[in-house]
């Protein structure tokens, strides 16, 4: 006998997310004409954001709008509007290019008098009319534009068309952004790490939820915002810093982050945490009274002076956790601590079979180090990685790799 069995299809399980939207307090990194200029700014109950030079949009604009927003401020009167994030300026895209018997040989860059309109009336023009208009009337009364090229006559609008035209896209402050701001902006700070090195940091460290890792970064908190919000508020993690404070954490700041990611932070000298694993391996109590008062001591003065940070600082009870159970993983990103001598401190604090993953500016130290511990049989599968990351350029007909880039990164 044959029983038939009739399966019931499920229904589709809609997506309920709604996207984050922007409240008081939250970062808020803003892209001006894709990319020109960019900035963070801390959105406020009130008052105005500053997003160009001399030129400010009100903050209410901003207020319970989703990230990702696009807006466009209208010049003459200064009113702000919104595109939303589901536009797409399909026009940016361009199109393949088409057979042009002209050249731009004959076509001067520097003619004088190539424009018609002067400049006071080009700024009446931006008053009355909007920037794709204006961007029209300029290229009817430029009398070179026709002798150029279909391909050069598209760079020629959208080149008025960033200068007359203010978009600004509201971007959420995600970790590689965040890097990718400070790369180009004030790379000195994050020791000129780069987005590809810091994932690749991530990655190889197998940071994830649940997770018990320890980080050495001196990148003003990169690589610290960055992990503790791949672990999105489950586990532990240990920012073991040199000296008797942690370095300043700028960048993690940034990142948005809410309470339950920075509750799952801690932060302990590696003197402190050398010495308790010592303790605990021989049972030990020899000066345990004496580092114990001096670290409550360093504990309470650091407190005060960085409590805006809010920095917390690791007890006994989890530093008696971290000797006992040993880290998941280590990450170390620092250029003022030697890796060989850091390794050698470090991973003995971690688990069995616990990754770990080293970044320098510079291949020699690594080399080094890797060098010591193959001949010290200390870890296994060890590799040397120098990332390259160059942008290309996709568009139709025209799609190649961009001629400049920037150098290795680490």
């Amino acid at each position: 006998m044959n029983h038939a069995r009739t399966a019931t299809p499920m229904a589709a399980v809609p997506d309920v997310r709604e996207p984050r939207v922007m409240e008081v307090g939250d970062v808020v990194l803003i892209e001006v004409n894709e990319g020109d200029r960019a900035s963070f700014v801390t959105i406020k109950a009130e008052g105005e954001v500053e997003i160009g030079k001399r030129q400010r949009v009100p903050v209410k604009a901003l207020l319970g709008a989703p990230f990702g927003s696009t807006y466009e401020v209208i010049h003459g009167t200064g009113a702000v509007v919104r595109i939303g994030p589901e536009c797409v300026d399909h026009e940016d895209v361009g199109s393949a290019p088409t057979e042009d018997e002209r050249s731009n040989k004959n076509v001067s860059n520097k003619q004088e008098g190539a424009q018609q309109l002067s400049d006071g009336e080009i700024s009446a023009l931006r008053k009355k009319f909007t920037a794709e208009e204006v961007v029209e009337i300029i290229t009817r009364y430029s009398k070179t534009f026709e002798d150029k090229t279909a391909f050069a006559q598209e760079k020629y609008r959208a080149r008025k068309l960033k200068k007359h035209m203010t978009k600004f896209l509201a971007r959420f402050p995600s970790p590689r952004h965040v890097c990718e701001q400070y790369f180009y902006n004030n790379a000195n700070k994050t020791s000129y790490m780069r987005h590809d090195a810091l994932s690749m940091l991530v990655n190889l460290g197998n940071i994830g939820a649940h997770a018990q890792p320890i980080v050495v970064d001196t990148c003003a908190g990169l690589v610290l915002g960055a992990v503790t919000n791949r672990m999105g508020g489950f586990g532990r993690l240990c920012n073991a810093f040199v000296g008797q404070s942690p370095m300043g954490m700028e960048a993690m700041l940034m990142m948005n982050l809410d309470e339950n990611h920075l509750e799952t932070v801690r932060h302990a000298a590696i003197s402190d945490l050398v010495a308790n694993r010592k303790k605990f391996q021989n049972a030990s109590s020899v000066d345990e009274k004496a580092n114990e008062t001096e670290r409550s001591t360093v504990e309470e003065s650091e407190k005060k002076d960085r409590k805006f940070m809010k920095i917390k600082y690791a007890d006994d009870e989890h530093m008696d956790e971290f000797a006992r159970e040993g880290f998941t993983s280590l990450i170390v990103a620092s250029l003022s601590v030697e890796p060989k001598a850091t390794l050698e401190q470090l991973l003995p604090l971690c688990a069995p079979s616990a990754p770990f993953a080293v970044w320098f500016n510079a291949a020699q130290p690594l080399a080094e180090a890797l060098h010591h511990l193959r001949n010290e049989n200390i870890a296994i599968n060890l590799t040397l990685h120098e990332p390259f990351l160059r942008e290309q350029q996709v568009l139709p007909g025209r799609t190649h790799p961009v001629m400049t880039t920037d150098a290795g990164s680490g």
